[in-house]
Order: C-alpha cells, then structure tokens, then sequence
C-alpha cells in the first residue's frame, strides 16, 4: 500500500500545486461575500475536499494510467487504499494550509494597513475562533462526504460527467438540509433551544467536543466508503 499511496502522491503533486493558489483566492473571495473571516480555512477545506478525488480519478483515466498502474506490482486492493490514504494525507495538509491562511489573513488585519471595513473583515474575537475551528472540522467532515460518495463512483464508472457532477450534488444535499432544519427550527419554536447550543459550542468545552465528533465521522464515511470501494474495483474489467 506504500508503494500505490507514494504514486498517487507523485500524481497529484503538479495538480496540487496549481490548485492551492486558485483555491486560497476563491475562498478568500467567498468569506468575503458572507461578510466574515470566520469561515475562510473551512471554505479552503471543503474545495480541496471536493477537487482532490476528481483530479486523481480523471489522471486514472487519462492515457489509459488506471489500466497500465495494474500492471504495476500493486494490488487492487492496495490502489484504493493508496488513494484513499493519499485523500486524508491531503485532506491534513489541506487543514494546516487551511488555519495557515486564516492566520495570515488575520495578522495582516491587525496591521492596521488596510481600510477601515477590510480591517473589521479580517479582525476575529476569541468567539469567532471557536465558531472558525467548528467550521474548519465540518468542512473537512463536508469534504469528506464528497469524497466518500464519489470515489466509489470514480472507481465503479471512471470519471464521466455524470461523476463530475457527484461533488456538486453532495453540496446541493447538505444546503438543502441545512434549510430544512431552519424550516423546521422555525415551525418548532425552537429558538430557545438554539441559543443555548450555539452558547455551548462557544465555550472551549462545546468547540472540543463537536471537533471530536466531526472528526470521528469523517474518519467513518471514508472507512466504509473505503470497504465499498474495494468490493467496486475488485470486479471491474478495465
């Protein structure tokens, strides 16, 4: 599993490099359009989430590499683990770069260089920081159900468009919960009960106990997607 984990590394290294760059701007840009810094890294995570699983299934179908890497002394078995271990390796990676930007962007804030709104735009209260790292592990937690959902597919049907869309459908899937759960917190009368969470998730003991949760998930949604994945590419005829 080394071995396949070392290739795909070596795969994706040029992608990535170009990727960071494009994706530190877009949500630098988003986070700027909700108005708050808060949720910059997550932002960050959840596109690297999205975009690193497609990048290495179309580079499986590109030049035929998904077949000839059988050919390779790697097992099936070890090409998806290797592709697996290579999406949480970036999917860290990702969250170091992550609260590396938002920490960047908050010193030059407090530089007092910028303007007056940018400066407020960039400036966080210990509050906003419990909310940003609670908003860091469920992008990464977001992310992760991407990938889970769409790596099986990559290996089941290559990359298609129908595969390129997953991603996008997985997003729409957790937007349009979100708005459900408002509909119903509104029908509920359920205000009350909603203050008192978002006041616990602001306390030091709120923010470690949900970053612990969404963790442990996210480790669960890429070990069964792992399992079934594995069952997938056994039987497919490339």
């Amino acid at each position: 599993m080394k071995k396949a984990f070392l290739v795909e590394l070596t795969v994706l290294a040029g992608y990535i490099k170009q990727l960071l760059p494009i994706e530190a701007i877009m949500a630098f840009f988003v986070a700027f359009g909700m108005g708050t810094v808060v949720p910059l890294a997550g932002i960050f995570v959840i596109m690297f989430g999205m975009m690193a699983p497609m990048a290495a299934s179309a580079y499986d179908d590109a030049n035929n590499w998904g077949v000839y890497r059988l050919t390779l002394p790697l097992s099936r078995r070890d090409v998806v683990l290797g592709r697996y271990v290579a999406v949480i390796a970036m999917a860290g990676a990702s969250v170091a770069l992550g609260i590396a930007l938002q920490v960047l962007a908050v010193a030059v804030g407090a530089l007092n260089i910028l303007p007056g709104d940018l400066r407020d735009f960039l400036h966080m209260t210990q509050a906003d920081v419990l909310a940003s790292i609670v908003s860091l592990f469920l992008c990464l937690f977001i992310g992760a159900s991407a990938a889970a959902f769409t790596i099986p597919a990559y290996f089941k049907f290559g990359n298609t468009k129908a595969t390129q869309f997953l991603p996008i459908f997985v997003m729409l899937a957790y937007f349009i919960c979100m708005i459900g759960f408002g509909q119903i917190a509104d029908h509920i009368d359920a205000a009350e009960m909603l203050t008192r969470f978002a006041s616990w998730m602001e306390s030091f003991a709120g923010t470690a106990v949900l970053s612990l949760v969404l963790i442990v998930l996210t480790a669960f949604v890429l070990f069964v997607s792992a399992a079934v994945s594995m069952r997938i590419y056994a039987r497919r005829d490339l």
